[in-house]
């Protein structure tokens, strides 16, 4: 049966989840139970002034998800390790790619090791519910009952700790980030009364773009260290997952000194929503949601677009992005894939990447490493 929070219990989290040194600067904490909710859930689709990691859906009821995404890719490209943990606040119902549980806050991990082997997913009810501080635009997270648990501090360029303590699971460690790359919207910087919106009924905020990242876990008595290219972000919606998405290509990467994010976004009337990201040693180059402010497509014999069920997976995808003075393009290489369970709908991928920018200056090129995936809805 779900269980709840007594007052001295959530009062000592919030206390544990924030450092001591920073108990003067106001926060907000927020109670996510374990069940799923009556009434109506409301959605925040347009930013304010701070909170970019805060919670976006209150109360989570059986339409609606709530997750913060982590991930690290290595940047090494002849090691194919990745880590990716996701801390959802979601029924199956809302988002039907998370096993059948009696709670609706589960923390998940996967896993691929530089040798290419997937680890199966992992997937962590938590049975006391969940503990979220934000604190101006960073938030802190306790998956009570999980042993996972996010703590994120800064102001502009954000760092974040992923801590895991979970011995039924067989799994400790923690992951690291330090931006190297400012936060984003879907349209543009980090600013009040911009929308949230990616695609139809989707909201989505990047508050990592890329990230300095160093990974050190032990999994079933297995070491997983390394260092590599790290990213968080979050998405949610007051309505189920499948209720707009036919297809969406994401993904993030870098090369030299530049960081990008793509998204790519098909509706289920086939209308495209894009959202383009481009940094150079730490600033904002490129930011837009505007149609045609970047395009990705699949490449490989059997590549499709758009894709359906049927389509098998690419060998690759190929992006373009219109800049200010000319012209980046992307080629990627799918080198393994790196999502171990067996979902038709959705892969994740690690991959090598070849970057040319054509511009004012002439052209120059980049080799660099990049983590993506595609989901696929309707046939």
């Amino acid at each position: 049966m779900p269980r709840f929070l007594t007052p001295t219990r959530l009062l000592l989290s919030a206390l544990y989840a924030v450092p001591a040194c920073t108990l003067r600067v106001p926060s907000k904490v927020s109670q996510i139970p374990t069940a799923v909710q009556n009434g109506t859930s409301v959605a925040q689709f347009t930013s304010t002034t701070s909170g970019l990691d805060a919670p976006k859906v209150q109360p989570i009821n059986g339409s609606a998800f709530d997750w913060w995404y982590f991930d690290v890719v290595s940047t090494d490209p002849s090691n194919l390790a990745s880590v990716v943990v996701v801390f959802f606040t979601s029924g199956q119902t809302a988002f039907p790619f998370l096993p059948p549980a009696d709670t609706i806050v589960q923390a998940s991990l996967e896993v691929s090791f530089p040798n290419g082997t997937i680890l199966p997913r992992i997937v962590v009810p938590g049975e006391e519910g969940a503990l979220i501080t934000t604190k101006g635009d960073s938030a802190s997270g306790d998956w009570l009952g999980t042993g996972f648990s996010f703590t994120g501090h800064g102001s502009t360029n954000l760092e974040y700790e992923v801590h895991i303590n979970a011995p039924d699971v067989g799994v400790k460690g923690k992951l690291t980030f330090s931006a190297i790359a400012p936060a984003h919207l879907p349209c543009g910087p980090v600013a009040a009364d911009q929308t949230l919106v990616v695609g139809p009924g989707i909201g989505w905020a990047n508050a990592v773009p890329d990230a300095l990242s160093v990974v050190d876990l032990e999994i079933n008595g297995t070491r997983l260290a390394f260092t590599g290219a790290g990213y968080h972000d979050k998405n949610w919606s007051d309505e189920p997952f499948t209720t707009h998405v036919a297809s969406w290509y994401w993904g993030h990467g870098r090369f030299g000194p530049y960081s990008l994010v793509w998204f790519d976004f098909l509706d289920r009337t086939g209308v495209e929503s894009v959202s383009a990201y481009l940094a150079k040693d730490g600033q904002i180059v490129a930011a837009s949601c505007a149609p045609g402010s970047i395009r990705v497509r699949p490449t490989g014999v059997d590549a499709a677009f758009p894709p359906v069920l049927s389509s098998p997976d690419p060998t690759g995808y190929e992006i373009s992005l219109p800049l200010a003075d000319g012209n980046l393009s992307v080629q990627i290489n799918v080198l393994a894939p790196a999502f171990g369970d067996s979902i038709p709908q959705y892969a994740r991928f690690v991959g090598n990447l070849t970057a040319e920018i054509v511009g004012s200056e002439g052209n120059t090129s980049f080799d660099g490493m990049a983590l993506f995936e595609q989901f696929k809805l309707t046939e």
